[in-house]
């Protein structure tokens, strides 16, 4: 083993949204040794910093589903993919057809068009971000790091299906909460950016342990050479790994990588 790339909420975040001192200990022992440590997350960069701070050890942060990788000592962008404007466009007039709640982020700024809808004050409870007001018709670049549509499940399944007859391959959907339906570049995901970053480090993704617990973590998990779903991972993923390990309130990445003899 010669990295672990680690999900942040439901994987090494508790419910409370810390990391316990057994996952801290493990992570720094770990590192100590060698072993490349990276997060891996779609929460922006800027909360991602201060968690991955906390660990007091060298990382690799690549944050927004893969959208892009930053360095944490400097805070300069290594890689970044974006959604190019036509494609903004289209989920723009879509959401506003069909009133549903549409986020977006740009140069680490979440905007939306109303700040007392239902979607967001359930991103800004979530998230403990600060939602910024704007007309989307207002941006003179509306290339966006990521988009979010908010709703229940069911109602998203649906809308996924009809945004992917609008845009067809061109984008990327994944579901980092059942209640999150994100739209990032089709060339990004958390696997594909992890196996980039990886790569250039010299390591090879069969010599990598991933953990995760949504959709959004699957590709990842599928591509690293040890896959690890979270005891309170979605079904999916448990049913699409060869390991799972105990829940992210019961210390699963600690007890998974005391465990791995490799």
């Amino acid at each position: 083993m010669k990295a672990v790339a680690l999900d942040l909420d439901g994987t090494l975040l508790n419910s409370k949204k810390e990391i316990s001192e057994e996952n801290k200990n493990i992570l720094k022992k770990l590192s100590e040794n060698g072993v490349e440590i990276l997060i891996v997350t779609g929460r922006p960069y800027p909360i991602t910093k201060k968690i991955a701070q906390s660990l007091e050890i060298p990382l690799t942060v690549i944050c927004y589903n893969g959208a892009r990788v930053m360095n944490l000592k400097t805070d300069e962008i290594i890689f970044e993919k974006v959604l190019e404007e036509n494609q903004v466009l289209k989920i723009v007039e879509f959401c506003r057809k069909n009133k549903k709640d549409l986020n977006l982020f740009q140069d680490d700024i979440w905007y939306v068009e109303d700040l007392e809808s239902i979607g967001t004050k359930y991103y800004k409870n979530n998230s403990k971000l600060e939602p910024t007001l704007r007309s989307f018709d207002t941006f003179d670049n509306l290339q966006m790091i990521k988009s979010i549509i908010i709703d229940e499940n069911d109602i998203l399944e649906k809308v996924e299906k009809e945004l992917r007859e609008i845009l067809g391959n061109s984008v990327y959907f994944t579901y980092s909460q059942d209640k999150y339906l994100e739209i990032l570049n089709k060339d990004v995901n958390k696997g594909l950016t992890l196996k980039k970053v990886l790569e250039k480090k010299g390591i090879k993704m069969s010599e990598c342990i991933a953990f995760g617990d949504a959709h959004n973590d699957l590709e990842m998990l599928e591509l690293v050479g040890v896959g690890v779903a979270m005891g309170n991972a979605h079904e999916i993923l448990k049913s699409r790994v060869q390991h799972i390990t105990d829940s992210n309130d019961n210390n699963g990445v600690a007890k998974f990588l005391k465990s791995w003899k490799s």
